[in-house]
């Protein structure tokens, strides 16, 4: 196979797609897609014509990932238990909270069949069977990065003037205060409407969105808007959309109450750092010409956070990733059925 061909035509696409439309997720697929490519290429350019020494060091590279690899997923895993432990001692008990700790379990669990397996039992049915699950991890793992990846280029290029700038809501304290995140949102949204208003002189609108949820005491869009006047920001240049529940109806009631003041705007949102991704693709699905701006997200909360909006990724595109799954497990059986 050659490498560079297929890692180059993963990097063109990947390039396309972002000059194109940079709010999508594929572009971290291809881009992740052209650096294995071409990495891979360039072992086999060197591996071909190296000399001793490097065959050496090759050798010694291939020892340490099969040794460093198994010692890699257990320092995750078990770090995966401690931070969901952390979280709930910090935030409470919640059960999105313990994800993370059963996806450490589970890799701690396969690690522990694995060894066993290869001390006692010596089943060659659960070496098949953990031969599938490793697959289907690397596959979500890659998808993780692709996420990652994503998450930094959809951010990247100008920002052309906005007229509206949209502050997507995320929770309140039990006394109506925003919480943390959303005080990072509030504020960087609060020094990209001074930015607009040093650089182009034209009048900006904030829109608030955020309703009101079973345990706050009012509206998030109505803490959000005395927060930025907190901040300096006059009142009568923030409109409260208070109804929606998600980020689908923070941009559609959003769009609905800008039009009804300003047929043809340009706007961006701001939401935070680890969130910009999903929101850019459901404007993207909506229709929306609206682009994130990412907020600082708390240092405790964002592995969960990423975690979190990664599994609302795979449910945003849960048939295509049923198909990848049924695909890979159907074309590893149909080999070990070949291989019997």
């Amino acid at each position: 196979m050659d490498w560079f061909y297929w890692g180059s035509l993963a990097l063109a696409i990947a390039l396309t797609l972002q000059l194109t439309d940079r709010r999508r997720w594929l572009t971290g697929h291809f881009l992740l897609l052209a650096g294995i490519g071409l990495a891979l290429a360039t072992y086999r350019s060197v591996s071909d014509d190296a000399g001793p020494l490097w065959q050496f060091i090759i050798v010694g590279l291939k020892v340490a990932v099969y040794v460093l690899a198994p010692l890699i997923v257990f320092v995750v895993a078990i770090s995966f238990v401690r931070y969901s432990v952390r979280l709930i001692r910090k935030e409470g008990w919640h059960l999105h909270y313990s994800l993370l700790a059963i996806v450490g379990v589970l890799m701690v669990g396969m690690l522990i069949l694995a060894i066993l397996n290869g001390v006692y039992w010596r089943s060659n049915r659960l070496w098949q069977l953990l031969g599938l699950a490793i697959i289907l991890t690397a596959y979500f793992a890659f998808g993780f990065l692709a996420y990652l990846v994503a998450g930094l280029t959809t951010r990247m290029g100008r920002h052309r003037p906005v007229d509206v700038i949209i502050v997507l809501g995320a929770g309140l304290m039990p006394d109506g205060r925003p919480t943390r995140t959303l005080s990072y949102r509030l504020k960087t949204a609060a020094k990209f409407y001074r930015q607009q208003r040093a650089k182009d002189h034209h009048d900006v609108t904030i829109v608030v969105s955020g309703g009101q949820g079973p345990d706050e005491i009012m509206a998030e869009s109505t803490s959000m808007r005395q927060y930025l006047v907190d901040l300096g920001i006059p009142r009568d240049v923030i409109l409260e959309e208070n109804r929606s529940t998600s980020t689908v109806e923070n941009l559609k009631f959003s769009h609905a109450l800008i039009v009804k003041r300003q047929p043809f705007y340009h706007a961006a949102m701001v939401t935070s750092d680890y969130h910009v991704l999903r929101a850019n693709i459901l404007a993207r699905r909506l229709g929306l010409a609206i682009y994130g701006i990412g907020a600082p997200t708390p240092w405790y909360y964002l592995p969960f956070a990423m975690f979190r909006e990664y599994l609302a990724l795979i449910l945003m595109t849960r048939w295509a990733n049923l198909a990848m799954v049924l695909v890979l497990t159907v074309s590893y059986v149909a080999k070990l059925v070949n291989l019997i």
